[in-house]
C-alpha cells in the first residue's frame, strides 16, 4: 500500500503548478447544474458565474460535472465530454480532508487500514455535527466493502482517493487498483502491479488534455508508466450517506 501512496504522491507532485497555470494548460471546466430549462438547455454555475448552456447529454440538477465548453458565435455555449464528479469531490464543504503527509505516515506502519478504521471510529465518537457524523460513517462503510476512501486536500486542490486490493487468479498475485479525482485533472483510475519483479503503473484518464499534461511529468514517477484514455471512469465505490450505520462491522 505504501507503494500506492508513493505513486499517488508523484501524481500530486505533478500538480505543483498554480491553479491558474493548470487551468490554462488543461482547460477543463468544473460546473454545477442549477436547473434544467428544457430542450437540452441548462442553467449552470461555473467559476462563480451563472451561464445558460446547451448539452446533448441529459444532466442532473444540483450535480457537478467535469466538462469542456465550446463557445460557437451563433449559438449557446455547448458542454461536451461530461463526466459526473463523485459525491465526495462535489461536496467540497466536507469536514474531513487528508494531506499526503498523513498518508505517508499512516501507510509507513503495519496494518494501516486497521489503524485508519480505528481513527475514523474515534472521530465518529467525538463528532459534533450531523454532517461530520455522516461523512465519517460513509468512509467507514467504504472500508467495510474493502475500499479505502479518503477525501484529500493538496496545495488548495480538492481530491478523492480510493484503493482496493485485488487478486489476479492467473498469476496468483495481488495488485492494487485505485481511483483518484482532482478538480483540475478530472478522474484518474489505475493499477499498480508487479510483473517479473518489475513494478508497473497504469493510469487511465478521461481527457486528452489531462493525458498530455501527465505525459509531460512522467519523470515524477519512479516506475514504468502507461497512460491511456478511458472516457468512462467510475469510482471504486460511490458512497451513499443514506446507508445504515448498522452495516459497519466493528
Amino acid at each position: 500500500m505504501n507503494l500506492t501512496i508513493n505513486n499517488l504522491a508523484a501524481l500530486a507532485k505533478s500538480l505543483n503548478a498554480s491553479p491558474s497555470e493548470l487551468k490554462a494548460l488543461i482547460k477543463l471546466a468544473s460546473i454545477e447544474v442549477l436547473s434544467s430549462l428544457g430542450e437540452g438547455k441548462y442553467s449552470i454555475a461555473m467559476q462563480n458565474k451563472n451561464l445558460t448552456v446547451s448539452s446533448q447529454l441529459p444532466l442532473e440538477s444540483q450535480a457537478k460535472y467535469w466538462a469542456t465548453l465550446a463557445n460557437p458565435k451563433s449559438a449557446l455555449p455547448e458542454l461536451s465530454s461530461l463526466v459526473k464528479m463523485p459525491s465526495l469531490l462535489a461536496q467540497q464543504n466536507t469536514h474531513i480532508r487528508y494531506e499526503f503527509d498523513f498518508l505517508r505516515e499512516l501507510f509507513s506502519k503495519p496494518k494501516p487500514v486497521e489503524r485508519l478504521k480505528s481513527s475514523l471510529l474515534e472521530q465518529l465518537a467525538m463528532s459534533t455535527s450531523k454532517e461530520e457524523f455522516k461523512e465519517l460513517s460513509t468512509l467507514l462503510l467504504s472500508l467495510q466493502h474493502g475500499v479505502v476512501t479518503l477525501p484529500m486536500l493538496f496545495k488548495g486542490f480538492y481530491g478523492v482517493l480510493q484503493f482496493k486490493k485485488r487478486y489476479n487468479t492467473k498469476n496468483k498475485r495481488e495488485h492494487i487498483e485505485f481511483y483518484a479525482a482532482f478538480e483540475l485533472l478530472g478522474p484518474v483510475s489505475g493499477l499498480i502491479s508487479l510483473e517479473d519483479e518489475l513494478i508497473e503503473l497504469t493510469l487511465n484518464v478521461a481527457y486528452a488534455q489531462t493525458k498530455e499534461f501527465l505525459e509531460l511529468h512522467t519523470r515524477e514517477f519512479s516506475h514504468a508508466l502507461t497512460i491511456a484514455l478511458m472516457p468512462s471512469i467510475e469510482p471504486l465505490a460511490e458512497l451513499n450517506e443514506n446507508r445504515s450505520l448498522l452495516d459497519i462491522v466493528i
